[in-house]
């Protein structure tokens, strides 16, 4: 009985080395990290890895499944003009992102059969629907900016992080400042 006890424990055990070693594995290297790497990383064997992850889409959905639901959580500043609300969401996501490369991947190439992202993309389209409500008062944004406009500009920006090496501050600033241009009132 003891014995089985001491199992499930290292059993918890190395299922929480697997998430932590992949969770660092993923937002150094992306989606693309090795398996058996990982695996070595959490000093467990690759067997022990795909017992408690059958698959590598298992794997990752552990590990992103809270940042995705973080991300889902984000909102549009209030009191702040459209404009200026989209700007300071597109920063502060794209600064959450720059860390992370797996979320990077993730919301750049990720099938939206995953329900997690499918909820993301559904709460940014809510946010840019606030947007375009609010800009009918400020008229900040173009008048023929719909939600998916703003939603694809932000999956937009998230493409462009996966491109760029080791996106800095001021680079995720200007290519905000470049996609928001597309949206702003002339």
């Amino acid at each position: 009985m003891a014995e089985d006890r001491k199992q499930r424990r290292d059993a918890v055990a190395n299922r929480e080395r697997i998430l932590v070693a992949a969770g660092k594995a993923f937002r150094d290297s992306g989606m693309a990290v090795d398996m058996r790497a990982i695996a070595a990383a959490a000093g467990v064997g690759i067997g022990t890895l795909y017992r408690h992850f059958p698959t590598r889409e298992h794997l990752v959905q552990a590990v992103t499944g809270t940042d995705l639901a973080d991300l889902a959580e984000a909102a549009l500043p209030e009191r702040v003009p459209a404009i200026a609300g989209l700007r300071e969401l597109f920063t502060s996501t794209m600064a959450q992102l720059a860390g992370n490369k797996a979320m990077v991947d993730l919301l750049a190439v990720g099938s939206t059969s995953n329900e997690d992202l499918e909820r993301c993309l559904s709460h940014l389209t809510k946010i840019g629907q606030q947007a375009v409500d609010r800009s009918r008062t400020d008229h900040t944004l173009g008048t023929d900016v719909t939600a998916h406009d703003i939603a694809y500009q932000l999956l937009g920006l998230i493409r462009i992080a996966q491109l760029i090496p080791d996106p800095e501050p001021s680079m995720i600033g200007h290519q905000v400042d470049l996609a928001l241009r597309s949206l702003a009132a002339e």
